[in-house]
């Protein structure tokens, strides 16, 4: 469950106990990937307004990631393995050793499931042991409640609020920006410390 099949620039796959992650491909994209990027409820997540996006919009987006420096991965429910509920993006730069990520979970019906922590959780072993990444980093919008406790609950310290940083999606205002980071040492202390929980529960 925890092993990543992946060589650079190949289809990274694996799994979780309820999902499994693998790149999406061109070929896959369908009307309800389409549709995730033209909801407004999912877009106000990325902060962002519904995109009016059609089938070669969609191609562009998914043609930018190489699966070697740039991750877009569907997530799919173990029970219907061909179709997605969402996906989990990554963005490496080795150069300074940081990653950026970002997921959205298009399928309403696992919203408040918990699908953000499974799948981050077991992520972050892929870009800091695979990858090589000394820091990850999230930014969201400071209205993004649910993904301000996700990243919380996943030990990513609070390092900044850009005020009034970006403008409001739908309506005539501006929000903070929330800058998340989780550094490799942090995330080793975190494992151990789970660990060590586990032995004590197991004794």
């Amino acid at each position: 469950m925890n092993s990543f099949i992946w060589s650079p620039r190949g289809i990274l796959r694996t799994e979780t106990e309820r999902f499994i992650i693998r790149s999406i491909q061109v070929q896959e994209i369908d009307d309800v990937y389409i549709s995730w990027w033209n909801d407004t409820e999912i877009q106000l997540g990325l902060n962002m307004p519904a995109r009016d996006w059609g089938k070669a919009e969609a191609v562009k987006h998914v043609s930018r990631f190489d699966n070697l420096h740039a991750f877009h991965l569907g997530i799919y429910d173990k029970s219907k393995p061909n179709e997605k509920i969402g996906f989990f993006t990554i963005f490496n730069r080795p150069g300074p050793g940081t990653a950026t990520t970002n997921v959205v979970i298009g399928d309403k019906s696992f919203w408040g499931e918990n699908v953000v922590l499974e799948v981050r959780a077991h992520m972050l072993k892929f870009i800091f042991n695979q990858l090589g990444a000394l820091k990850i980093k999230g930014e969201i919008s400071g209205r993004n409640l649910p993904s301000i406790y996700n990243y919380q609950a996943q030990g990513f310290k609070n390092e900044g609020v850009l005020r009034a940083e970006l403008p409001h999606p739908t309506e005539d205002r501006r929000v903070d920006k929330y800058l998340f980071g989780l550094l490799k040492d942090e995330w080793l202390l975190q494992l151990e410390s789970n660990d060590s929980d586990t032995s004590a529960t197991n004794d």
